[in-house]
């Protein structure tokens, strides 16, 4: 099942498109597909294919239309994550929790990039708690 999804806006990489899944379970998937534009098929490239705990309750390209950052996406389940996609495969960058003091991680229902300022993420969670991240 797919759970969350994301078209990319980066002008060198269009019809582009991040695809998380829904599974009852710890271990999901995150698969980038592309349009190819002879047959009009979505095909997925293994190497942009890779693991994620629980499914992603959103994942969002770094809105970067003239591509002057890395290609980056960010998803979120139990923590933010910031992935750089690159040809060759896709590499965890960052693991963002707020959550200091305790084991325990509020699950994080939502985020969205700042397009003013795309080093900033706003994310919010199921207890309540709002964060911006730089």
């Amino acid at each position: 099942l797919i759970y969350g999804m994301n078209w990319s806006v980066r002008r060198d990489k269009q019809f582009r498109l991040a695809i998380g899944s829904f599974v009852e379970e710890y271990n999901n998937r995150v698969d980038i597909v592309t349009l190819d534009e002879e047959s009009g098929n979505f095909v997925a490239d293994p190497k942009l294919s890779f693991s994620h705990p629980f499914p992603t309750t959103k994942l969002m390209f770094v809105p970067d239309k003239e591509c002057n950052r890395p290609d980056l996406l960010a998803t979120t389940g139990d923590y933010l994550r910031i992935w750089e996609v690159k040809e060759d495969g896709v590499e965890l960058k960052s693991l963002l929790n707020n959550n200091k003091n305790s084991e325990f991680c509020a699950p994080l229902t939502s985020f969205d990039w700042n397009e003013s300022d795309c080093r900033r993420l706003g994310t919010s969670s199921i207890d309540t708690t709002c964060t911006i991240w730089e």
